[in-house]
């Protein structure tokens, strides 16, 4: 299991650190064995991947976009 970050933003600005967690378990039943990921703040609040940039805190439905370097 592959551990890694990256920041995002909220609208009010505030920079949030996103751990990506991917696992080789299979994303299907057909087990293709593609890798899954699982998103979670530094608290543990889980976040859900809504397109490349943008993220949802699953707790509180805020929205923050990737901040690229």
């Amino acid at each position: 299991m592959n551990s890694d970050y990256f920041f995002a933003q909220d609208q009010a600005g505030n920079l949030q650190r996103v751990h990506v967690r991917d696992s080789s378990m299979p994303r299907d039943e057909a087990g293709t064995g593609a890798l899954l990921s699982a998103y979670a703040l530094d608290d543990g609040s889980a976040v859900e991947r809504i397109d490349n940039d943008t993220f949802r805190i699953i707790g509180t439905g805020a929205l923050v976009t990737l901040v690229r370097e």
